[in-house]
């Protein structure tokens, strides 16, 4: 059997310090963004709310042709100013505030802690691809410590001096050693695809 590649090629900055692969992915993971604009957002909804505790100045104009009769109209032209300002609503804004500044410090938490997670999950894929870059090599080594192996079986059998038993033995080696690496290239495959999503890549 012909092993293929791996699915995934080397991503870039796999082997880098994890700095700046953090830094890449809170600029770039959409769950970070979301919650960046949905602050932004709640810093306004309290600016908003701060507006009920001064006086509200509202304009309006009017244009219209009034008759009482149908061929005698005259137009009506009306400007008008408002000033209104609640001088008591039972505690409404100080309580809309306090609600406004509560959604904005439960945005910051979700915020905190959505940085860790992606940090985990940014250490997590570097981890698992370094594991599956070990597992690669000590699979290769098994490969061929189990190629010669087999060898020398095949050549003691060939010689009349080995039994069938022990080049079965060496096959059965060599296809788990085989084996181990399929599972190794598929780790390292999967591992890098994790990266990828932690990092915010398409």
């Amino acid at each position: 059997y012909e092993l293929s590649k791996p699915i995934f090629p080397t991503v870039r900055g796999e082997d880098e310090a994890l700095a700046p692969l953090l830094a890449e992915a809170l600029a770039a993971r959409p769950e970070i963004i979301a919650l960046k604009r949905q602050q932004q957002a709640a810093e306004l909804e309290i600016g908003a709310v701060r507006g009920g505790y001064f006086p509200i100045l509202a304009a309006g104009t009017d244009l219209n042709a009034i008759s009482i009769e149908l061929d005698q109209s005259a137009w009506n032209w009306r400007v008008g100013l408002t000033l209104t300002w609640p001088l008591y609503e039972g505690g409404l804004t100080n309580a809309q505030l306090r609600e406004a500044r509560m959604n904005q410090e439960g945005i910051a938490s979700a915020l905190v802690a959505q940085r860790q997670q992606i940090r985990v999950d940014v250490e997590q894929a570097r981890l698992a691809i370094r594991a599956a870059k070990a597992a690669m090599e000590a699979s290769e080594e098994a490969i061929t410590a189990a190629l010669r192996r087999h060898e020398l079986a095949e050549g003691r059998y060939e010689a009349g001096v080995g039994a069938i038993l022990e080049m079965g033995d060496a096959q059965l080696a060599l296809t788990a050693a085989r084996s181990q690496q399929v599972q190794a290239e598929f780790n390292l495959a999967a591992a890098r695809a994790a990266l990828i999503f932690a990092l915010g890549r398409k």
